[in-house]
Formats: C-alpha cells, structure tokens, sequence
C-alpha cells in the first residue's frame, strides 16, 4: 500500500504555505540527492489558459529542491498540434507568458524535445501500443517530479499524472499514436459539405470535395481522432468512439518511460483544484465542474490519481460520453506501475 500525501484545500486558507509544509513532511524529497539533475513535469498551459497550476507552487517546489544543492528546471514536450506550444520558441515563449520563467521560478525552462521535431530514441513497451518514442533529455534525468494539474479531459475523461507523462514525456510521433486508439467515425450520409471541420482542424486535414467531407491524401495519415471536428460539426456527422482506448495505453506509455528513468525515482503531485471541464491544452477552461479538493503528494503515480478521484467522484467526469477516468489507474495497476489501494495521511 502507498502512502498519499493530503492537504485539503481551504479558500480561506495560505494553501501555498500549506504546500510548502507538506512538502517537507512528506517523502518526495528524501531521496533526491545534491547535484541530482530534478526535471519538473508539467503543463503550463495553452496561451492565455488561466486554469493551469499556479506558478508560486512551483516556485516553491524548486525552492525546496535547491535548499538540497540540486539541479532542478521544468519542462515538457511541443505538443502535436499546431497551437502556441507546437515549436520549442513557442512553448518557451507561453511559458514566461504564464509566469513560469527563471526570474520568476529560480529554475530554467528546458523543452524536452528540442526545438519540437527531435526523434526521441525507442522504448518497447507491451501490446498494443508496442512503442513509444521519448526524448533523448530523459537519458540525462537523475530524478522526475510529476506536477499535475487534476482537470477534465474531452477524450480520457479526466487528466491527471498518469496523463501527464503518458502524452508529455514522449515525442509528437507517440503522441499521435495514441489519440489514433480512439475511433473516428464518419457518417457522409449527414454532412451537408458546410466546411466547418476544415475550419476547425488546425492541420487542415479535411477538405470538401463534391459537397462532401474528404480527408486530404497528402495530411489524412495526420489526423489525431481530436474533437474538434466533431465539436463543430453542426449536423452529426463526425462522431468519436471507443475514448476508453486511449486511456488504456496510457499506462503502457508511463511504463515506458519507467523503462528509462527507474519507477524509483519518479514522484508525482497532483493539483486539485480550478477544476474545468477541459484540457489545459485549451485556450479556454471551460466552467467549472468539481470544487477544490486539495494537493496530493506520492511515489505512487496509480495512487496519486486514485486517491484525487476518490475524493472528486470519477462521476464528475462523465459527461458528454466522457469514459470512466478510472480506467488510468485500473490499466495502471494492472500493468505494475503503481497501486490503487493507498493510505492517505492527511497533514
């Protein structure tokens, strides 16, 4: 059984002190050594998203590692489609938009995959996502701290730690092959050829041909089974299936990177609160769908999701034919890389 690490939010209250006290009292820095190079995943938001994590927390998680002589800085992946944070610029750029710069955090910002078409090395995982690329900067990590923001997600339902290494700590080549796990289906029997996928997709993979719906022979092998043509789709006629699917890989994908750091060195902390109904991959948050919760602190990536879905209700996330969010950590613990079953210590 894990140990789950437990301040429950108080408006009223300093929760950055709050953080700062159970970071010291619980066990995420104790074997974090002097020198050790300490990557900070986590998300910093698309440009102008006002939901991410807040960045006095992160300030005070590298505070806390510099006190022990070590070499901390934040990073992430560019992501695969085409927003502000596709290219290393980019995402260096929303970075300090959002507040999470060296002046204002006391570490650097580091994209993890270069300037964004780094090719990452291959890490053979199970079936059946069998492969997952990651960049060649994990080979040089000493430890990894998971910062996670807890919100809604359109596709697994809910975004957590397990999501966040899944999809933010492998290359855009991996990152595409696991939004493919959904499935896409088109009904053109329906589509009335009004051109509003081709306006919503950023890659501009669909094309009207003949008063139909088409995707481009050039860009359809590209297409990452989002949303957001089916968001726009006034008539029906794009429907997603099966999201239950991604979020069963993305265990194996943590797994993956497992492989290569050491599930040991590897801790996670979980953000519960600005609880939206989207992704901080958006632009905008959406309403709010949970009140806060609190901050969870453990080396047990399964638990750390476990104990925030407990205490939000996995119901919360499933609406609009969202899945269960629980799937993560069932997959999760199904696979070894970490256990549903934790004791909470509430500090």
């Amino acid at each position: 059984m894990s140990n789950v690490y437990f301040v429950p939010w108080k408006e009223d209250s300093d929760m950055v002190g709050k953080f700062r006290r159970i970071l010291r009292k619980s066990n995420i820095l104790e074997e974090i050594s002097k020198e050790d190079r300490v990557a900070i995943k986590l998300h910093v938001g698309e440009y102008k998203n006002p939901a991410h994590v807040h960045p006095l927390y992160i300030k005070e998680l590298v505070s806390g590692l510099l006190e022990k002589g070590c070499e901390p800085f934040l990073t992430d992946t560019t992501t695969y489609y085409c927003g502000n944070r596709f290219s290393a610029v980019g995402m260096l750029k929303n970075a300090f938009y959002h507040g999470f710069s060296l002046a204002n955090i006391g570490a650097p910002f580091i994209v993890a995959d270069g300037l964004g078409d780094n090719e990452g090395f291959s890490v053979k995982v199970r079936s059946p996502l069998n492969e997952v690329v990651v960049p060649t900067l994990f080979k040089e990590v000493d430890k990894m701290i998971v910062f996670s923001h807890c919100k809604g997600h359109a596709l697994t339902s809910f975004g957590g730690s397990i999501k966040n290494v899944a999809m933010g700590c492998v290359t855009k080549k991996s990152k595409l092959a696991m939004h493919k796990f959904v499935n896409f289906c088109y009904d053109d029997s329906l589509c009335d050829g009004c051109n509003a996928c081709k306006e919503a997709c950023d890659r501009e993979i669909p094309v009207i041909k003949n008063g139909k719906r088409v995707l481009s022979l050039e860009k359809k092998e590209d297409c990452m089974h989002c949303p957001s043509c089916m968001e726009a789709c006034t008539r029906g006629a794009i429907k997603l299936s099966e999201r239950e699917r991604l979020e069963q890989v993305l265990p194996i994908a943590v797994e993956g990177l497992f492989k290569v750091l050491g599930k040991e060195n590897v801790a996670s902390i979980n953000w519960g609160a600005n609880i939206v109904e989207y992704c901080d991959c958006m632009p905008y948050p959406g309403k709010v769908i949970r009140d806060n919760t609190g901050i969870y602190i453990s080396k047990d990536i399964v638990a750390v999701d476990k104990a925030f879905l407990d205490d939000a209700k996995k119901d919360t996330f499933m609406f609009d034919e969202r899945p269960n969010p629980e799937i993560q950590t069932i997959e999760g613990e199904k696979i070894g890389i970490g256990k549903m079953e934790y004791e909470k210590v509430t500090l």
